[in-house]
């Protein structure tokens, strides 16, 4: 027969593990009867000792920094326009603009760049208890997507379309950081956005405005080219002078003949008075007729009407440019215009702050909320459990 106390120590060492063993039957043996004859109540306690001890054990701080900001603009939109965009069911431009700019703000881009700045894979992941908040480290990008997006919040209050922006982490500092990093590279997302939006607005109308200048470019140069082929500055102003000089000799013709009429009166036909007046008379015309065809001929190649004509072209040509020119600066200034009103730019209204301490998770609300969904779910899986014994009875 073995001895139970070997050392002679004036007790027995089996005994505390045998009345162990007959706690732990006892405590199982109630465990047991109770979740037979009350299971709800059982299903309530283990459902309290489990959640309480995740949310008040287990469950990691989280810290909350926030901010807001507005997009703005030089443009402003009406409240007639806003008031049909409602009725029709159209998103206006600031509507879209936030849309545009909340969607970047959870996009794989941004946080490329976020996590290029913090190694957010590597904060992630940092070994901790909490395995609902927590990514493995070799996580897919799908993954490692989905968990950021679990920690940034974009509300957006429709009435002031102010963006509020929620960063979650696990430490205040990164918060803050990666809060106002998210800032900084939304803002220089919507200025390329305003950019681009900016250069494609004024392509089409510098392209009309260069091509404009290039042709009032040629028009003068042709002009200029013709003025030194026929050395006149104007023809114009030739042709006006050579008509004023055939329409001076035309008076002085008139005149030597009324002379040449009076001294007829009183002198032979033959003397040299008159003969002189003829000589005069035949000169001019013979000018006249020389000036005349310099002026339009048919059989000559080299006259002004046909240097009228072609500096006429000319001149159409430069006049019509012009006025191209003019209409295409007009459009250019309206173009500019309206880049600068479809400008836009990223307003702060309140800078991520530094939380003093873990907001999240609201421990006694989320225990109440899981409590309340456990209970739901537990009474909902009893129904249909008795629904289905009574179906079976029957």
């Amino acid at each position: 027969m073995t001895d139970p106390d070997p050392r002679g120590l004036g007790f027995d060492p089996t005994h505390g593990r045998r009345a162990a063993n007959k706690i732990v039957q006892e405590v199982s043996y109630r465990l047991k009867a109770t979740f037979q004859s009350r299971p709800f109540a059982a299903f309530v306690a283990a459902a309290v000792l489990i959640v309480g001890f995740y949310y008040y054990v287990i469950a990691a701080p989280i810290y909350v920094s926030q901010a807001s900001f507005s997009i703005r603009g030089r443009e402003t939109s009406s409240p007639a326009m806003n008031l049909l965009g409602a009725v029709s069911g159209q998103p206006t431009n600031s509507a879209l603009e936030i849309a545009e700019v909340q969607e970047y703000i959870k996009s794989d881009d941004l946080l490329k760049k976020l996590d290029a700045r913090f190694n957010l894979r590597k904060h992630y992941s940092a070994p901790r208890l909490d395995l609902l908040n927590h990514m493995s480290g070799g996580a897919r990008r799908e993954d490692f997507v989905g968990f950021h997006r679990r920690m940034i919040r974009v509300h957006v209050d429709r009435d002031s379309n102010l963006v509020h922006l929620e960063v979650r982490s696990f430490d205040a500092k990164g918060a803050q950081q990666i809060a106002v990093a998210i800032l900084s590279l939304t803002a220089d997302y919507v200025n390329d956005v305003s950019s681009v939006v900016r250069r494609d607005t004024l392509r089409a109308s510098e392209q009309e405005l260069t091509k404009a200048e290039a042709a009032v470019r040629g028009a003068r140069l042709a002009m200029t080219r013709n003025q030194i082929d026929t050395g006149m500055l104007s023809p114009l102003t030739t042709a006006a002078a050579r008509s004023g000089s055939i329409e001076a000799m035309r008076q002085q013709i008139v005149q030597a003949q009324a002379e040449m009429a009076g001294i007829r009166t009183y002198a032979a036909p033959n003397s040299p008075q008159v003969r002189q007046f003829e000589a005069k008379i035949n000169a001019l015309r013979a000018q006249i007729a020389a000036t005349q065809q310099t002026l339009t001929s048919p059989k000559e190649a080299d006259t002004m009407a046909r240097r009228l004509y072609e500096y006429e072209g000319l001149l159409v040509t430069s006049e019509y440019a012009e006025k191209q020119l003019v209409a295409a600066l007009a459009g250019y200034d309206s173009a500019r215009t309206l880049a600068n009103q479809r400008e836009r730019f990223v307003v702060p209204v309140t800078q991520p702050n530094y939380p003093d301490k873990a907001t999240l998770p609201n421990r006694t609300l989320s225990f109440l909320q899981t409590m309340a969904v456990l209970i739901a779910a537990y009474g909902i899986g009893a129904l249909a459990i008795a629904g289905i014994k009574d179906h079976q009875g029957i």
